[in-house]
């Protein structure tokens, strides 16, 4: 075939068909990868000229899964996601910003490198070939793909190295100091209830809260319902075993030929009549569930069987104490909320109040549907939730006229002395909220010690607390005495943590603008994988 086309290459039969096969060829294998990169779907992620395939991403979050499965480490795929997106990202970027520095990782470096990781030494500090290989064949790591992985680390440090290298000294003094001092702070609670409110809501006021604040006034469902119990006593009454019974479950005990019959009667006899008793309570639940099934009224299955029956009207799912005569009443209540109105549940084993086993159904006679209460019928509710509403307002007019007045220079004291309030002073507390005696302050303190330590001195402000407005300003600023060795390295460790991942993070973002990171988030949602945007992620 080839020799005929070499042959007649220059006749129009010959290019007509080379033609038509070079636009098949287009056409089957080339138009979705032109179509992908016209509509902008040939990349998940793209670093300067780079793009990372949707193919790419997949075999990428493919191999890090397999990976956590060998480690049968619980996998959650949007963190799985975003933990391959960061990978791709970060590794690329390192790979551009150490050539444009000029980092070249020769191969005797990384030799050094991997010799030297405590890892693979043994007892005596030696390197240990095959402690690496057993490492490798335990991840399931290709070793070319470890050397490259420990090649991108050593970049990665030598990008932040800088960052090591930063003086914090002059910071960590003054952060010490500022987290090892305590605070005061003067006080006025305003409880709502304690405010007058004199004008009468009219008509027109209390149908529009109404209409603003509906949830209020949700009913909620409320189902009627009969419990009919069977109690297992009267059963067993009328079980009997016979002598010819025992002695035949005798004739086939496994433990014939080691204990006598006399022995080993009572047991047999306990055994058969327990197995005789659930045969005839499986039997009896069974013509119960039947009759009703069948359309028979509960009152008559119920004194045809002999069953005791307890009426339950208008229960709300959690109301306990409706239900707090029958023992089980809060398995009651949570099978018949799970079925549907005019209809019976299955049996269920209980103790009654004798501490009796019982056999019980529910029948849920009529369920009344969660509804916002008519106004007319709520009226009063309505109106005990406006004047609440407005006590409210007025403790929040209070607190704000107080706020203000503070930062004019008046006394806290005196403001809440004109309107008849009290001012108390806490006692000293640290940044976590605790005393000097190391427990938790008051609840006061305890809700607003993190706000009093991001104010100045004689800043005042307010809050609500367990339905109660607050007005607190900071009193005293009381330096730290007495600052030991060890607050200090504590304290100074953890301030060099947080500049250095601030730092880091700082680097990450400018490296991924430097070098024009772009996600495309919506391949991203054709996978279905939840992922932060570009500004979270750094």
């Amino acid at each position: 075939m080839l020799e005929f086309i070499r042959k007649h290459s220059s006749s129009v039969g010959v290019k007509i068909f080379l033609t038509v096969l070079a636009l098949t060829f287009v056409f089957c294998f080339g138009i979705s990868d032109i179509i992908r990169k016209l509509t902008g779907r040939d990349y998940v992620v793209k670093i300067a000229n780079l793009k990372i395939s949707p193919e790419m991403f997949k075999y990428e979050k493919a191999k890090k899964m397999n990976l956590l499965r060998d480690k049968s480490e619980k996998i959650d795929d949007a963190v799985l996601t975003n933990a391959v997106l960061h990978s791709l990202i970060w590794e690329n970027v390192i790979n551009n910003a150490s050539k444009e520095f000029g980092f070249v990782i020769s191969d005797t470096t990384m030799k050094s490198y991997i010799r030297g990781m405590a890892l693979f030494r043994d007892e005596q500090g030696r390197f240990n070939p095959n402690l690496l290989r057993g490492f490798l064949q335990k991840l399931r790591v290709p070793e070319a793909m470890f050397i490259e992985t420990s090649r991108r680390d050593i970049k990665s440090a030598l990008i932040q190295a800088p960052i090591k290298f930063v003086s914090i000294t002059p910071e960590a003094n003054v952060y010490t100091a500022a987290n090892l001092e305590k605070r005061t702070i003067d006080y006025v609670e305003l409880k709502p209830s304690t405010f007058k409110i004199t004008e009468e809501p009219t008509q027109d006021e209390l149908e529009s809260f109404y209409e603003e604040h509906q949830d209020s006034f949700v009913v909620e469902e409320t189902r009627s319902m009969h419990i009919v119990e069977l109690l297992e006593s009267n059963i067993e009454k009328g079980i009997k075993v016979s002598e010819d019974e025992i002695k035949d479950a005798y004739d086939f005990s496994s433990e014939k030929d080691e204990r006598s019959y006399d022995d080993m009667k009572a047991e047999l006899e306990a055994n058969l009549r327990q197995e005789k008793l659930q045969g005839e309570i499986n039997d009896v639940t069974r013509q119960i569930e039947d009759a009703l099934m069948a359309g028979e009224e509960l009152k008559t299955v119920a004194e045809k069987f002999a069953l005791k029956m307890i009426s339950v009207e208008n229960v709300k799912l959690n109301d306990k104490k409706a239900v707090a005569n029958i023992p089980y009443g809060e398995d009651v209540l949570t099978v018949a909320f799970s079925i549907d109105e005019g209809t019976d549940s299955s049996f269920s084993e209980a103790l009654n109040a004798s501490k009796n086993r019982v056999l019980w159904l529910v029948h849920v006679d009529s369920v009344t549907p969660k509804h916002t209460a008519e106004f007319s019928k709520v009226l009063d509710k309505v109106k005990a939730e406006y004047i609440k509403e407005k006590q409210h307002e007025e403790a929040r007019t209070m607190a704000a006229d107080f706020v203000e007045k503070l930062k004019n220079g008046e006394n806290i004291k005196t403001l809440a002395s004109k309107v008849g309030r009290t001012c108390e002073t806490s006692v000293a507390f640290d940044r976590f909220g605790t005393t000097q005696d190391k427990k938790k302050a008051s609840e006061i303190v305890s809700n607003l010690y993190k706000d009093v330590f991001a104010k100045s001195k004689n800043e005042a402000a307010y809050n609500e607390i367990n339905g109660n407005v607050v007005v607190y300003q900071v009193k005293q600023v009381i330096p730290a005495k007495n600052i030991t060795e060890e607050d200090q390295k504590k304290l100074y460790a953890e301030l060099y943590k947080e500049m250095k991942e601030d730092i880091y993070q700082q680097l990450i973002g400018h490296l991924s603008k430097r070098y024009n990171v772009t996600i495309n988030y919506e391949m991203l949602k054709e996978f279905n994988e939840p992922t932060e945007r570009l500004d979270d992620i750094f």
